[in-house]
């Protein structure tokens, strides 16, 4: 598998005519090594692949020499890297590939010490071959939105008026961590009332009352790969323009999902959705996109955007996502994650999507 990424990478760099690549960023570090520790950095050319890192994660990473990787002890700090990277890349005047998410500070440091090298940014090329995922990420992933339903299921059984959106979170996250998540795969949103008329509103003291709507949108991480999902309930019965408008989200939900598969692109699949909203004249209270790529971060590649041109492919993780916002009455977002098939998509999610009113 590890070796399977590696060798994905180095036809990289025979397309963009590459000596070699330096890896800093922790989700493409993880990616090609399964190592979750920080302060790492991997260098990878035609015929090595190399892991540095400093002494207190070097029992952790002599396990990858079995995956490929000569392990390197380094110190810390730049000057141990820039050591290091000399050793490796002995010629001027090499093309060399790096992340563009590298810290302007880290950049600025190694690049005087490599005079003479061109710098090549492959992170986007890195985005597009996770983006496709193998069977022990989808593994992952599934075991991450399982745990994120329990959750869900959890918080529809314990739920009660008075209880605030900071426990209702903490409670989310919490149930998540009993059930095996090693934390929240992002910042959970919980939030109620009129409130649910900002897509990442912030959960705060605000106590549950009668007839408010409740928007959860959260995720666990489960060995590093990230789950996503977003559920709307009622604290009894809504108004009727909210539960309209739960009904067009989740027909607009449904149909986008139902349309994804191998093959279509990113803007057709947000168009379903959109389409929808605008026809029951609520186009301008749909101001994001309807999907995202998901994997080792919450937002990775493809898009399901009016923007997007990626065609998708087989294996690829997406959100769908339609929500519809009126500020001074509250809004509804449903949200699942599929896997790209050939001919429609599996949900990670199993949640019931259909009106809840508590």
């Amino acid at each position: 598998m590890i070796r399977t990424r590696i060798n994905s990478l180095r036809k990289t760099l025979v397309e963009k005519n590459l000596e070699g690549a330096i890896i800093t960023s922790r989700d493409n570090n993880m990616y090609l090594s399964e190592f979750s520790g920080t302060d790492s950095v991997i260098v990878i050319t035609s015929d090595k692949a190399y892991f540095a890192t400093d002494f207190r994660y070097i029992e952790t990473a002599s396990s990858l020499s079995s995956r490929g990787y000569e392990i390197i002890l380094i110190e810390e700090g730049i000057k141990s890297i820039v050591e290091l990277l000399n050793n490796i890349f002995t010629s001027k005047g090499l093309r060399i590939g790096f992340e563009k998410t590298m810290s302007y500070g880290y950049f600025d440091s190694i690049k005087p010490a490599l005079d003479g090298y061109v710098f090549v940014d492959i992170y986007d090329d890195l985005l597009k071959i996770r983006s496709v995922k193998d069977e022990v990420e989808l593994e992952r992933m599934s075991k991450a939105a399982s745990i994120a339903d329990l959750a869900f299921s959890h918080i529809l059984k314990t739920v009660r008026i008075g209880m605030s959106e900071i426990e209702i979170a903490a409670e989310l996250e919490y149930v998540m961590k009993r059930n095996g998540a090693s934390y929240p795969a992002f910042d959970t949103i919980a939030i109620s009332g009129k409130k649910t008329s900002m897509p990442h509103g912030v959960p705060d003291n605000k106590k549950l009352q009668i007839h408010d709507a409740v928007t959860l949108d959260f995720g666990a991480n489960y060995k590093g790969y990230c789950s996503d999902m977003t559920r709307t309930f009622f604290m009894g019965q809504p108004s009727d323009e909210l539960e309209k408008i739960y009904r067009i989200v989740y027909r607009a939900q449904k149909e986008a999902q139902d349309y994804v598969k191998e093959g279509i692109s990113g803007y057709s699949g947000d168009k379903v959705a959109r389409d929808i909203i605008e026809k029951e004249g609520y186009g301008k209270y749909f101001g994001h996109s309807t999907g995202h790529g998901v994997g080792l971060l919450i937002h990775e590649e493809p898009r399901l955007s009016i923007k997007s041109k990626t065609v998708l492919k087989k294996n690829m993780a997406v959100t769908v996502e339609p929500g519809i916002y009126v500020p001074d009455l509250g809004g509804v977002r449903i949200e699942n994650t599929v896997i790209v098939e050939q001919g429609g998509c599996t949900a990670l999610n199993h949640s019931d999507k259909e009106l809840i009113i508590l």
